[in-house]
């Protein structure tokens, strides 16, 4: 038996092109410490200090003084927004009381101090039931809670 070979074919180089595009124009480089450099950097320590002293001090007064006065004007610009949203919010919780979406409590004291409430969901009915218990004009109490 005898082996046979084949030829191999020559190998061609092949001569190529493209067009790189790159995110970032430059080529990244690597980064050294050098020793040289870092001493002399550190001669200038005292001064980076100082300037940072001084950039941290103007910072901080201009903060206390700018952000106080950029907040009056921020709230006198919101002003007219937030006394519109006030009314309309006030004008929602009459419309809601008086269509009965939210009771009328009336509070009922007996005798003994102890207190109870009751629930309407229309004004004339409790003051009806003011009236039937002290048989005068209801008194009014407003709280927030």
């Amino acid at each position: 038996m005898c082996a046979m070979t084949t030829p191999v074919p020559a190998v061609t180089r092949r001569v190529g092109a493209m067009i790189e595009v790159r995110a970032l124009p430059w080529r990244p480089r690597r980064r050294r410490i050098d020793p040289d450099r870092l001493r002399v950097d550190a001669t200038d320590l005292a001064f980076d200090d100082l300037a940072g002293a001084v950039i941290g001090l103007v910072g901080t007064v201009l903060l206390f003084v700018l952000a106080p006065l950029l907040a009056v004007v921020i709230a006198i610009l919101l002003l007219p927004f937030e006394a519109l949203l006030v009314a309309v919010l006030a004008v929602l919780l009459i419309a809601a009381r008086f269509t009965g979406v939210i009771p009328w409590t009336v509070l009922v004291v007996d005798a003994a101090g102890a207190e109870h409430r009751e629930t309407f969901r229309f004004l004339p009915s409790a003051v009806r039931r003011v009236r039937a218990l002290t048989g005068a004009r209801p008194r009014v109490r407003w709280s927030w809670s």
